[in-house]
């Protein structure tokens, strides 16, 4: 099964992307070298990645700390905030 993978810069960064992302069953994961990243498992199609990354660009606009990076097989993205004003 694929996954959406965030890499967060911190445990803590962590730990929020999986607060919000609870409902999607995210997961902490410690890689090497104390590194972080949230995985979200995709078996939904395109309805749950669209899901994903409705809830993920929410997540980082709210937070204003920055974008997000992201993975989906070979590919990288990065999510920026956008203005909820």
């Amino acid at each position: 099964m694929e996954s959406l993978v965030i890499h967060a810069a911190s445990r803590q960064s962590a730990e929020g992307f999986c607060s919000a992302l609870s409902r999607l069953h995210a997961r902490l994961v410690e890689g090497e070298e104390g590194r972080y990243r949230v995985e979200i498992p995709l078996g939904g199609g395109d309805r749950q990645v669209l899901q994903a990354l409705s809830t993920i660009q929410a997540y980082v606009s709210a937070r204003a700390d920055g974008p997000a990076l992201l993975a989906l097989g070979d590919q990288r993205y990065t999510l920026h905030p956008t203005d909820t004003a």
